[in-house]
C-alpha cells in the first residue's frame, strides 16, 4: 500500500478514484482507493500500488460510511480555501493556513475508513490543482461542496432506511448523476462502479442493488453490530458471533443440565447399561448371544425409563420411587452381564 502526503505542494495522484466491486455469491464487497491506473491494474490481478484495497462484508461501505454531524469537512475546505487569498504577496502564509486543514485530512485517511480516506486525497489533490485556474477559489468550493454532500446525508438519516435513499436522489444533480462503470474482462470478473468527483451515483448504485437482492439490514444478536443479510432469518453477523452464542447455549444447556437431578440420574443409568453393552458386543468379553439378550433388556428398560421419568414431571411418581427403581435396574444389567455387586442406595447411581 502507498501512503498519501498531506504536506506535499505539488499535485501527485491526478486523477484518484475510489472503485467498488460487490460479489452477491459471497456476500461481499472490494473497496480500491488510488490513482485510477493503479486501481485497474489491481482489480485486474496485477500488483497496483494503491492507498486501500480491502475485501468486507457485503454492506460495509454504506454501513460505516463517513458523517459530518458538526460539518467539519467544509470548515476545513472553507479554511482550504480562504488560504488562496494568503498567498499574495506571500506564498508561506497560504501554506501556513492550510496547515491545520493537512493535519485534519491526515486524521481522516490514518482513519482506514475508504469513504473518509478517499475524501481527504480528494480534498488535497483539488486543492492544489484549483488553485492555478481562473477562479480557482469558487470551483475549489463547488468541487468540495459535491464530494462532501453525502456526509451531511448520513448525519441526517439511517443509511439504509427509505428516507436516506431518497434524501440521496434528491441532492443528486445532473452533473453527479453518471458514474463510471468498467465491465468484466477476463482477469476482472465483476462489474465494478468508480467514484470519481462524487460519493452520490455511487451510493445510489449501492443501495439499488441491496433493495434489487432482496437484503435486509439487520442488528446482530450477539453483538449488537448492524450487518446486511439475505433475509430477516440471519440474526449473527459472523462466525466470530456463531461460535460466542454456540458456546452460550451449550453452557445454558449444561447449567440448566446440572441442576436438574432427574436427568441425571436417567443420563447415569443409560450409560451404565450402554458402557455393559459395548462390553458384550466388543473387546475380549465380546458375547454375541448375551448381548442380544442385554440389548432386548436395555431397549424395555428405556422405553419404561421414559415413561416413569414423564410421570415424575407430571407429578404422578415420586422423584425417591423412581430412583429407587433405577437402583434395582441397575441390579438388573448386573445379572444378565453375569456379575455380582453389593445392594447399592439410590444416591451412589
Amino acid at each position: 500500500m502507498v501512503d498519501y502526503d498531506f504536506t506535499s505542494r505539488v499535485r501527485g495522484f491526478g486523477r484518484v478514484v475510489l472503485a467498488l466491486t460487490l460479489d452477491r455469491k459471497r456476500m461481499a464487497e472490494r473497496v480500491v482507493v488510488g490513482k485510477g491506473d493503479e486501481v485497474r491494474r489491481c482489480l485486474e490481478g496485477g500488483d497496483g500500488d494503491v492507498c486501500y484495497d480491502k475485501t468486507r462484508p457485503l454492506g460495509s461501505l454504506l454501513l460505516h460510511f463517513e458523517s459530518d454531524k458538526d460539518g467539519d469537512w467544509n470548515k476545513n475546505g472553507m479554511l482550504l480555501r480562504e488560504s488562496y487569498a494568503k498567498a499574495m504577496p506571500f506564498e508561506l502564509e497560504r501554506w501556513k493556513a492550510a496547515a491545520p486543514v493537512s493535519d485534519y485530512l491526515r486524521g481522516k485517511y490514518d482513519s482506514g475508513e475508504p469513504s473518509a480516506m478517499f475524501a481527504a486525497i480528494r480534498t488535497w489533490e483539488d486543492y492544489l490543482n484549483c488553485f492555478n485556474m481562473n477562479h480557482g477559489a469558487d470551483m475549489l468550493t463547488d468541487k468540495l461542496s459535491m464530494l462532501y454532500k453525502p456526509f451531511q446525508v448520513y448525519s441526517d438519516y439511517t443509511p439504509w432506511r427509505e428516507e436516506a435513499a431518497t434524501a440521496l436522489s434528491v441532492a443528486l444533480r445532473d452533473g453527479e448523476s453518471s458514474v463510471e462503470l468498467w465491465y468484466p474482462v477476463a482477469k476482472r470478473p465483476f462489474e465494478t462502479v468508480v467514484a470519481v468527483s462524487s460519493f452520490l451515483p455511487l451510493v445510489a448504485y449501492y443501495t439499488h442493488k441491496v433493495n434489487e437482492w432482496g437484503y435486509v439490514y439487520q442488528s446482530c444478536k450477539v453483538c449488537g453490530a448492524d450487518f446486511l443479510a439475505r433475509s430477516r432469518h440471519y440474526e449473527l453477523c459472523s462466525d466470530d458471533c456463531r461460535k460466542v452464542q454456540a458456546v452460550a447455549a451449550k453452557r445454558e444447556f449444561d447449567e440448566r443440565a446440572k441442576g436438574d437431578r432427574l436427568e441425571q440420574l436417567d443420563e447415569a443409568a443409560y450409560y451404565y447399561w450402554y458402557n455393559r453393552l459395548r462390553k458384550l458386543r466388543k473387546g475380549k468379553a465380546a458375547n454375541p448371544e448375551r448381548a442380544a439378550a442385554f440389548k432386548a433388556a436395555f431397549d424395555a428398560f428405556r422405553k419404561e425409563a421414559v415413561r416413569r421419568k414423564g410421570e415424575v414431571k407430571r407429578g404422578d411418581m415420586k422423584f425417591s420411587d423412581f430412583a429407587d427403581w433405577l437402583v434395582v435396574q441397575q441390579g438388573e444389567a448386573d445379572r444378565l452381564m453375569g456379575e455380582e455387586k453389593p445392594e447399592m442406595d439410590a444416591h451412589q447411581i
